[in-house]
């Protein structure tokens, strides 16, 4: 059974829109948010030339040079080259691709910070940047993590700001210098040995004085007796002289 030809053309209709609705939904689909195209503060990359501060809270934070104003947990600054009254950036053109200028199109959230001390100003190029007591701030494109100071003194014109809105004076540390490779501990010198004591000299005897022998005394010479002449008596009747 064939078809009526006005269901025929319909159906050739439909089958001519089906492709053209599938690609119309593929295209709504596949687009990211505009929101999450350039997310900005807290740690994520910077879209544009200036930072979102009504998208982060401005806090305070402590740190090694003191406490800071912050902007999404990082350190905000000032230059000294920049004017108070009236309120004046001299950070211009490729300055603000490493100091970006904190926009002030929305209030930011504070957290310990004195709402009189925020601000406003007009930039040249018509976009407004926030001020904390009249001095235009950024941030510092070498703070990778929230709580750093890395641009304190930089250029000597840049300064963190305080929770008061006055500028910190203190300078950043430099760099530590690389530890020295340990060296083996040198092995201890032998002990000498102690000299050797003399021994100990005997101790002298004395012996007493000698007494030189008494010689015993000599004996007393006998005089000398002359014998006696011996007389030779005669017998009787004799003679000597005979």
């Amino acid at each position: 059974m064939s078809l009526p030809s006005s269901w025929r053309a319909g159906a050739a209709a439909l089958l001519l829109a089906a492709p053209l609705a599938l690609s119309g939904c593929s295209a709504t689909t596949s687009g990211v948010p505009a929101s999450l195209a350039a997310p900005v503060g807290n740690g994520s990359p910077i879209g544009g030339p200036t930072v979102d501060a009504g998208r982060d809270s401005l806090s305070t934070a402590a740190t090694f040079v003191g406490t800071v104003m912050t902007s999404g947990g990082f350190t905000l600054y000032r230059n000294t080259k920049d004017k108070a009254v009236p309120p004046t950036s001299s950070c211009l053109g490729t300055c603000t691709s490493t100091w970006s200028p904190i926009g002030g199109a929305a209030q930011p959230t504070l957290d310990g910070v004195d709402a009189t001390l925020i601000g406003t100003l007009v930039r040249p190029d018509g976009t407004k940047q926030l001020t904390v007591d009249g001095w235009p701030v950024y941030r510092y494109i070498k703070d990778m993590l929230p709580g750093t100071v890395n641009g304190q003194g930089v250029d000597g014109v840049w300064q963190a700001v305080g929770p008061d809105g006055k500028p910190l004076t203190e300078k950043a540390a430099p760099a530590a210098a690389p530890a020295p490779p340990k060296q083996a501990p040198a092995k201890a010198a032998p002990a000498k040995a102690a000299p050797a004591k003399p021994p100990a000299a005997a101790p002298k005897v004395v012996a007493p004085p000698t007494k030189a022998p008494v010689a015993p005394p000599k004996p007393t010479p006998k005089p000398t007796v002359a014998p006696k002449p011996t007389v030779v008596r005669d017998a009787p009747g004799t003679s000597s002289t005979d």
